[in-house]
């Protein structure tokens, strides 16, 4: 039982923030007057879009609630998804499991233990029809979470599933992430590299953008994953610098295959999280749309305003999350929230209570759902676009964050680019770093964290009704797959790998999409394809 005593001492003696800054490190002022908001950006929805990227924003729509989901066999999968739609839910969030991630098969050694826990398990095409069964694909914009290589596979998959149903690729809307760096645990080397070669996956990703820019206009060719670079323990300014310059790279990249800026910026994006600094994440976005807008305009002479829109979908912080007394991540889920709808974003993932334990239930699942659409119909944050603009403090600390993040941004660029500082180490140096800053303020008690180092219950009794996955599904994910490969054409799956090897192992690099595409639609599984790419590579998984 907690101490009365002390709660009285510490009231008595006056509580207070153990100190000023942001969690960036910035001190904040007594408070701020006119002096300090001196910048007067125009509405929102005008260059460079400080106060969201259109004019009325939610006032017209309210954003996309996209909450993440998937987890065991595909069929289980499209039931979760089914009901979060039923719910009220607006878009997909589809997250393949790890063994998908690294472009194996269910029966792989190392895939053991893994199949389906944090994600749906997919390797063929058959399962990608299974899990969208009933579920419009015209009408539901759907964001894959996948990186190259396998982001390929995953697309092709889709858009064979959407060709079989009679739906032209030119009507799909949605997302492939397609982040090549940093979909598994953000910016660390190992867990990218020990699968695959970083440059070639960077290389597979921008086959499918090309592809996608040239026949599919309403697909979103790439989400840059902030959110995994920042559940590290980051900073806001780290997040936003990294992935602003991660997004440069890119697109120099797209240019270089003869892409026209225009043709393709506006259909970038970008999954960045909110933490639970209010003032700061606000003000983070709105320094993130001023600095990319400039950017695209002055550096990559983007005349089209579609192509300077800062689009960004946001989850809610899973770090902050804790085990210990877990009603109180509805709290934090819910400032989070709130601060992404002020801070002007496009869709929101809030990330649900129970998630400090193991995947979210339906309930839970729900109760995000629900939450969100409390704010958006509740609160009436929504009836005015941009409703903290022109307070002292967000505008101050507006400029003071794009001041930061474009200085790391230089640093960055003057060593050449954040591929080459994520090849060279610098990227993870920097995360090593704050991940042990970030643990120091816990243990100091420089972070309050309630529940943890603070307002603690000894010998708390947490009573949860906790997700559990079906019994015996890796077991049935392995028959699964032994069993498709006994059953298919395998002279014509040979076939398709062959031609996509040739394309592949090409001095002069043509696009693998269509081969991959080919492959799938011969029956090939997402394992198969992907080490086909690795013997082109001549590259082995190091077990």
């Amino acid at each position: 039982m907690p101490e009365p005593g002390k709660n009285y001492d510490a009231y008595l003696a006056g509580e207070r923030p153990p100190d000023f800054m942001t969690l960036s490190g910035i001190e904040l002022k007594e408070f701020y007057t006119a002096a300090d908001a001196r910048r007067a950006d125009g509405p929102p929805g005008e260059y460079p879009f400080t106060r969201g990227i259109h004019r009325e924003m939610y006032r017209r729509r309210f954003w996309t609630r996209r909450q993440q989901s998937g987890f065991g066999t595909p069929g289980e999968s499209n039931r979760r998804m089914k009901f979060l739609l039923g719910q009220g839910q607006t878009g997909l969030n589809c997250n393949p499991d790890v063994v998908t991630h690294l472009g194996l098969d269910p029966d792989f050694p190392l895939a053991e233990g893994d199949i389906g826990l944090a994600g749906t398990s997919l390797s063929t095409l058959e399962d990608m029809e299974q899990l969208f069964e009933g579920i419009p694909l015209d009408r539901v914009s759907t964001t894959i979470i996948e990186q190259p290589p396998a982001s390929a596979v995953m697309t092709a998959m889709y858009l064979l599933t959407a060709r079989r149903r009679g739906i032209p690729e030119d009507r799909l809307i949605g997302t492939i992430m397609n982040d090549a760096l940093n979909q598994l645990v953000g910016p660390t080397i190992e867990a990218v590299a020990r699968f695959f070669p970083v440059e070639a996956a960077v290389r597979v990703g921008l086959d499918v953008m090309e592809y996608c820019v040239r026949r599919m206009p309403r697909w979103n060719i790439l989400n840059i994953n902030a959110y995994n670079m920042r559940e590290t323990g980051i900073s806001a300014v780290q997040e936003a610098a990294f992935a602003l310059s991660l997004g440069a790279d890119y697109i120099q990249r797209l240019l270089a295959r003869g892409l026209g800026i225009d043709d393709f910026a506006g259909r970038m994006a970008f999954f960045c999280a909110m933490d639970i600094d209010f003032l700061e994440e606000i003000a983070k976005l709105r320094a993130m749309r001023r600095i990319w807008a400039r950017m695209l305009k002055e550096r990559f002479g983007a005349r089209d305003p579609r192509s300077g829109w800062f689009r960004a979908a946001i989850q809610t912080s899973a770090l902050r999350l804790t085990a210990q007394q877990p009603l109180n991540n509805i709290v934090r889920a819910t400032i989070q929230t709130l601060a992404a709808v002020l801070a002007g974003a496009q869709s929101i993932h809030t990330t649900s209570y129970d998630e400090g334990y193991a995947l979210p239930t339906e309930e839970s699942h729900k109760l995000s759902i629900r939450l969100q659409q409390i704010i958006a119909y509740e609160s009436n944050v929504t009836k005015t676009a941009d409703p903290l603009g022109g307070a002292y403090a967000i505008e101050w600390l507006t400029d003071r964050l794009e001041g930061e993040i474009e200085a790391l941004m230089k640093k960055i660029e003057d060593n050449g680019g954040f591929i080459a500082c994520y090849l060279q180490g610098w990227v993870e140096k920097q995360v090593n770093e704050a991940r042990y800053e970030y643990g120091r303020r816990i243990e100091s008690g420089q972070q309050v964290v309630v529940g943890v180092n603070a307002f603690r219950e000894e010998g708390e009794e947490v009573k949860l009704n906790l997700f559990r996955q079906s019994g015996g599904m890796q077991a049935k994910r392995k028959r699964y797959i032994r069993d498709y490969r006994k059953n298919r054409d395998g002279e014509k799956a040979a076939r398709a790998l062959g031609g996509l090897y040739k394309q592949a192992a090409a001095p002069e690099k043509p696009n693998v999409f269509v081969p991959i595409m080919e492959a799938v639609a011969a029956g090939a599984t997402t394992g198969e394809i992907v080490d086909t790419l690795r013997k082109a590579e001549n590259f082995t998984i190091r077990l």
